[in-house]
């Protein structure tokens, strides 16, 4: 079942609600595989995305809650980081499930964790943020769309590349 953006999922009406309605189409992805020979690759496609959006999306968060002087910024991301374990244990997980009923199976807990994980933080945790948007604000600008973020990332990481695959004692290492 997908996820629908609903009003009282709103934080800030801005960057961080923009952030949170694309991992909500992430999540939504799983939720259309189909049972084919492709699945395992595309649920761990998703997955990948999913990964690298949402660490960078939790960077950007704990940014500005650190920039607003949010007080629950220390639980909020040792929450963060309990969900990025979780999400790399399923990543794990996808790796291990071969035959077509363990994939089907495995999508089924991946979409229930998933959709539990995202609106449970956004209405539970993330909702504290509310009272601290003004402050935030002031500090989102200039921040990039998540999607754009991700690509600039991934793009210094290819550009770093070649540069940690030197080895020092070769010339030109």
């Amino acid at each position: 079942m997908s996820i629908v953006w609903r009003d009282r999922m709103s934080i800030d009406g801005g960057l961080i609600d923009n952030d949170h309605r694309y991992l909500i189409g992430l999540v939504n992805e799983v939720d259309s595989v189909r049972p084919s020979p492709a699945m395992p690759e595309q649920l761990a496609a998703i997955l990948a995305r999913l990964d690298a959006y949402a660490r960078i999306h939790f960077e950007r968060e704990e940014r500005l809650q650190a920039a607003a002087g949010f007080p629950y910024a220390s639980a909020h991301h040792r929450r963060h980081a309990d969900l990025a374990r979780q999400l790399d244990a399923m990543r794990a997980e996808c790796g291990k499930a071969v035959a077509p009923q363990e994939m089907l199976t495995f999508q089924n807990r991946l979409g229930d964790f998933l959709h539990q994980w995202l609106v449970d933080h956004i209405v539970k945790a993330d909702i504290l943020m509310k009272p601290f948007v003004a402050k935030m604000q002031l500090h989102a600008g200039g921040i990039p769309p998540l999607a754009e973020a991700v690509q600039r990332r991934e793009a210094d990481r290819t550009a770093d590349q070649p540069r940690r695959n030197r080895h020092p004692a070769l010339p030109g290492g």
